[in-house]
């Protein structure tokens, strides 16, 4: 190794180690990785090293919550593992989206079972090549009819559903517009479209209206995409004003219920089945893994899109489909929606008992609505310590930081599901209110 080459190598590596020691202990990889970049660092081994070194800091401080997982599955209260201690933690747990708590359902486990034994395992191979069953299709046929559209076209996630869709859905001379907070899947698909968009700021329908005044005249279709529930900041879509702006500029309506399907609505149907748009609304997607206590995901359309998608869409062509378990496990939690109805109404009652709570004390809550309760916690060093804090009292969940939100909006979500306990909330609630009180945000 020349004299020169040896000097390049320390020198870059004394330029990120000088870069890290500027950066705060809290700062989040995601915005390491980016801050490294911008100062020219371009070698993926180089970042690789700067953030390992980074992730090893905030573990040994007890800042990283990212790699804790659960012994034996979720449910509202379950036991933590705690890698880099090797300790286990019982803790009540306020991060996973089981939002109707169907996960451990006795009837739904049996159900699965029964299918593994009667269909196998897996597909095998994707829904085009031959690895569709006929739980699947009845899957879609039930997923259609609930949330009231001619067909259903189901994909093995959530995300490839959006990605899928939302890149084979426009035509060469369309042009989409989503709202600026959308899920990375559907700004994935987007991007993947190749075609023309353009954001539009969250949840705000005169900025729709402008983009779409803008934008109208120069192409064959605008799609506009949308979420129903936005899930990290909690909030509800006003779909009611934006189907007022599809009758004024004819654009097609997407809507993605994944944090919306299951407990809004009749049985579930969603949130633009409860404010009677779902004629409106051209394309209604969600994913299976929420409130369906599976894995998938799913859109319903009108009957003529479904072959386009079918022959454009690569995560449904290319893609192995979801197993035979996962499609019984979907249809057996429409089974359990439609046959106890107090599931939802109990979950929407907690929803509000801890809101008020919570509000009462004094916390940030943004504009949330939805069973996603975040607490705003903007100062990253808060963030990361109230968050190891809870969960060394019991309470687990992760810091929402950057690239989820931007740098500067962290938070800490409590998703809440119908088989939390009062119990559960209360006990959070004084954690909630001791920590709050010492860290001086309420």
């Amino acid at each position: 190794m020349t004299v020169a080459i040896e000097r390049q190598i320390q020198s870059e590596s004394n330029a990120i180690a000088k870069a890290k020691s500027e950066v705060s202990l809290s700062t989040s990889l995601a915005l390491l990785k980016r801050q490294l970049k911008s100062d020219g660092f371009s070698s993926f081994e180089d970042l690789a090293e700067a953030i390992y070194q980074h992730k090893q800091l905030q573990v040994e401080a007890g800042l990283y919550s990212q790699d804790k997982f659960t012994l034996f599955g979720s449910d509202s209260e379950a036991q933590l593992v705690c890698p880099s201690t090797g300790t286990l933690h019982q803790c009540i747990i306020w991060c996973i989206n089981h939002y109707t708590g169907l996960n451990r359902n006795q009837k739904i486990i049996d159900q699965v079972c029964e299918a593994v034994k009667k269909f196998g395992t897996g597909s095998g191979t994707s829904a085009i090549s031959g690895g569709m069953s006929s739980l699947h299709k009845e899957a879609e046929r039930r997923l259609a009819s609930l949330v009231g559209k001619e067909s259903a076209l189901l994909f093995p996630t959530g995300y490839t559903t959006n990605l899928g869709v939302i890149s084979a859905l426009p035509g060469n001379n369309d042009f989409l517009l989503f709202d600026r907070e959308a899920h990375a899947s559907i700004i994935d698909g987007v991007k993947l479209s190749g075609k023309k968009f353009a954001s539009f700021k969250h949840n705000s329908v005169e900025d729709l209206e402008k983009k779409l005044k803008k934008y109208r005249n120069n192409y064959e279709n605008l799609i506009v995409i949308v979420e129903s529930a936005y899930s990290m900041s909690g909030d509800l879509a006003p779909l009611g004003e934006i189907v007022q702006l599809k009758k004024k500029y004819n654009f097609h309506l997407y809507v993605d219920e994944a944090h919306t399907f299951g407990f809004y609505g009749h049985q579930g149907a969603g949130f633009c089945h409860q404010l009677g748009v779902t004629e409106e609304v051209d394309f209604i997607m969600s994913t299976l893994s929420k409130s369906t206590a599976s894995i998938g995901g799913f859109i319903a359309c009108k009957s003529k899109y479904i072959p386009l998608l079918e022959w454009s869409a690569n995560s449904y062509l290319f893609q192995a489909c979801l197993t035979p378990g996962d499609a019984a496990a979907i249809l057996a939690s429409l089974d359990e929606l439609a046959a106890n109805p107090e599931l939802i109404a109990q979950l929407h009652q907690k929803n509000s008992y801890m809101r008020q709570k919570l509000t009462g004390m004094g916390f940030d809550l943004g504009h949330s609505q939805s069973p996603i309760v975040p607490i705003f916690i903007p100062d990253p060093d808060i963030l990361h310590a109230f968050n190891r804090d809870l969960f060394a009292a019991g309470i687990f969940s992760i810091a929402i930081v950057y690239p989820g939100v931007k740098p500067s909006e962290g938070r800490i979500r409590f998703i809440l599901n119908a088989s939390h306990t009062y119990e559960n909330i209360d006990r959070t609630l004084d954690v909630l209110e001791k920590l709050g009180q010492q860290y001086r945000l309420i």
